[in-house]
């Protein structure tokens, strides 16, 4: 293929392939970790129901949630591929069918939030949702990703619906909200679900910056305004309910525990997503100053 027919491939189409997304070369990327790191998040618990219509089906610390209607139900996140199967089973031993999935949402684009999407689309037959940036990179299977490169890939899905920023949708009662919160993926998107009970939960997604090269990154040049403006947004909701895609960032293994004690409010926590986003701040600044420190003392030799 000469190189026009090869640039109109790639302006036509979001192709599953890297070549269409290229990457500074020059630009150091992060250090990649290691799957036993994934795998340790990954550890199977049973499903249980956060509140009215909403149920945990994900596990040990990977989130997936499932938001359930007479209409049809949602699905956000689908942890690893290895844990499609089991959150199909989680799902179907609630008494629900996954067939009866309509949507699939997702925070971002990476193994661990994105691996098992491919299968259950395909098992649900429901439509997948997401952000422009967020599709292209599903679209290639996480390959190209900006500070990991081609390092962690998964299954490569299509996306069926690309939802603008502060952009609504409806399944009977339940209402679902984009909120983009760009810079740990340039696609990154929280969730904002008004239930059909009135309360609205917050699904947020990773604020964090994990190895990332943060002064001038030439593949994101946009990253430390973007967390900035994410920080922002973020602290500006006062969901009933706060839920973030790992289960350490909002103390899931403590609220089950409480859940099961008999607590069937252990998930209105309304101070959550506050305290979920000062500290991811407050780490980022600090990550930031040291790499500040680190570039003028290099200036200054």
């Amino acid at each position: 293929m000469n190189p026009y027919s090869l640039l109109f491939v790639c302006m036509m189409a979001i192709s599953a392939d890297s070549s269409c997304a290229s990457l500074d070369p020059t630009q150091p990327l992060s250090a990649v970790p290691p799957m036993s790191l994934f795998d340790s998040w990954a550890k199977p618990i049973d499903p249980f129901q956060i509140t009215q219509d909403v149920w945990y089906v994900g596990t040990e610390n990977l989130s997936s949630v499932l938001i359930t209607s007479p209409e049809g139900h949602v699905l956000i996140d689908a942890a690893l591929e290895t844990n499609a199967a089991l959150i199909r089973t989680n799902i179907e031993s609630l008494g629900f069918n996954v067939t009866d999935i309509k949507y699939l949402l997702n925070s971002h684009a990476r193994l661990d939030q994105a691996g098992g999407l491919a299968r259950l689309k395909m098992w649900s037959g429901g439509q997948l949702v997401a952000s422009p940036d967020n599709a292209a990179q599903l679209a290639r299977g996480g390959k190209s990703d900006f500070a990991l490169g081609d390092a962690l890939p998964f299954p490569p899905v299509h996306v069926d619906k690309i939802i603008q920023d502060k952009e609504s949708f409806s399944l009977g009662a339940i209402q679902v909200t984009a909120l983009f919160t760009p810079g740990h993926l340039p696609g990154a998107t929280s969730w904002k679900i008004e239930l059909s009970n009135g309360q609205e939960l917050l699904y947020a997604d990773s604020l964090a910056t994990p190895g990332y090269h943060l002064i001038n990154n030439k593949n994101y040049p946009n990253l430390v305004a973007d967390l900035r403006y994410s920080f922002d947004l973020l602290a500006s909701q006062s969901p009933d309910i706060f839920i973030a895609n790992k289960g350490n960032r909002f103390k899931l293994t403590d609220k089950r525990r409480r859940y099961y004690s008999g607590d069937k409010e252990a998930f209105i926590d309304r101070a959550g997503l506050k305290h979920y986003v000062d500290a991811s701040r407050k780490s980022f600044e600090q990550q930031l100053a040291s790499q500040q420190n680190v570039s003028t003392d290099s200036i200054n030799k």
